[in-house]
């Protein structure tokens, strides 16, 4: 009874503690995180998370914010950070740079001052594409299965229009498909930058252990907005596929109208096997990525797709893919449209590849993420953006 009694407390107040704790966040600010005492200062608008908590695997948003900071600070600027949604007033006056995105950007363009030069961070493809293509998939699905799931879309409330049209530049996360994304609505620079990713396994034995085995099953690897990302696609065809195994890996507890409405093909088919979130440094992750040749993402709208590149640099998978994932390896098999038809027909090229076949695109897929989209290469890539951006004229 007792228990009970606590777990509604804390249902009742959990939101209000969330809500308190995200203003708290919102109205932090990292002043000087590297204490230097050069002239100019800088302003990063993105997370405080890795400033404040360190390193963190769940998501590269990490690594990119430090990524950010250092080569800010390497350039010869004092680096200030804030949250996306900082709520506090801020004094532009002290900056003379302001990057990556969030609602500083409409609160300087609308300050009065002109000495900031602005650069956007785009994490994914261009707003108006993705709030376009994301509530297309839900209406896609509510016409076959009679439920409006808007929790698994990802739909931005803020668009932010001022960060994507007024900047001085602009650097997108992901390929040209990407890039193009921006083009359409902003004629200023953009750069195309290569997503990084986690790599903590050894992807050539994974490799070598499948090999031996002729496995060909199939994961998918996601992150939140479960029909977005297209898990719903996936399930109706390995729901009429039972000789085909699928690994799902992603928060399917999160969203929990989409685990209602597609339990059957979660849950109670012998081929598929949910995971739910997984620990890409853990040994589960590494016994499904042995069981495992392919991954599949029929996303509608990606910055690069970085759980698709967990997948590939760490376990060697042959990606099944929609140009809007805006990565490509040249070793790619592509998913053409948004439906069951198509990525049922993907699938089947992937079936149909001999062991030889198979195993030669698993290794040149492995190479080329290993060699562009190492975290090396992100940093390299986007240091050469920021100093042609800022026309930094001293050597680094």
């Amino acid at each position: 009874m007792q228990l009970n009694k606590i777990k509604q407390y804390i249902k009742k107040h959990l939101p209000i503690v969330a809500q308190i704790y995200k203003h708290y966040e919102s109205s932090q600010k990292i002043v000087n995180y590297f204490s230097t005492n050069y002239k100019k200062n800088a302003l990063l608008s993105y997370t405080t998370y890795p400033f404040k908590k360190g390193q963190c695997l769940s998501h590269t948003n990490y690594y990119e914010a430090m990524s950010w900071a250092k080569i800010l600070n390497k350039t010869g600027y004092n680096v200030d950070v804030i949250h996306y949604d900082y709520s506090s007033k801020i004094n532009f006056s002290k900056y003379s740079v302001l990057i990556g995105f969030g609602d500083a950007f409409q609160k300087y363009f609308e300050s009065g001052f002109n000495h900031v030069k602005t650069i956007y961070y785009g994490t994914g493809m261009h707003v108006c594409h993705q709030n376009h293509v994301t509530l297309k998939r839900i209406k896609d699905v509510y016409l076959k299965r009679g439920k409006w799931l808007c929790c698994s879309a990802r739909f931005v409330e803020k668009t932010w229009t001022h960060q994507t049209f007024l900047v001085d530049a602009i650097i997108a996360l992901g390929n040209e498909i990407c890039k193009e994304s921006y083009s359409k609505f902003y004629d200023g620079p953009i750069y195309s930058l290569p997503a990084p990713f986690f790599k903590v396994l050894d992807a050539h034995e994974i490799l070598s252990q499948g090999h031996k085995n002729n496995i060909k099953g199939f994961l998918w690897f996601g992150s939140s907005g479960l029909i977005h990302k297209g898990l719903d696609l996936v399930l109706e065809v390995f729901a009429n596929h039972p000789k085909i195994k699928l690994h799902i890996c992603g928060p399917i507890k999160n969203e929990l109208d989409f685990e209602k409405v597609y339990f059957k093909e979660l849950y109670q088919l012998p081929n598929i096997i949910t995971h739910g979130f997984v620990d890409i440094s853990s040994q589960l992750f590494k016994e499904i990525l042995q069981d495992c040749a392919f991954v599949i993402s029929p996303s509608c709208s990606e910055g690069g797709c970085t759980g698709t590149l967990t997948a590939i640099g760490n376990g060697a998978l042959i990606p099944i893919i929609t140009k809007e994932t805006t990565i490509s390896t040249g070793f790619e098999i592509w998913i053409n449209d948004l439906s069951v038809k198509d990525v049922e027909k993907a699938i089947d090229k992937a079936l149909k590849l001999t062991e030889n076949e198979t195993l030669e695109l698993r290794k040149r897929n492995l190479e080329y993420v290993l060699k562009y989209h190492s975290q090396e290469n992100y940093y390299k890539e986007l240091e050469n953006a920021i100093i042609e951006i800022l026309e930094v004229k001293n050597e680094l």
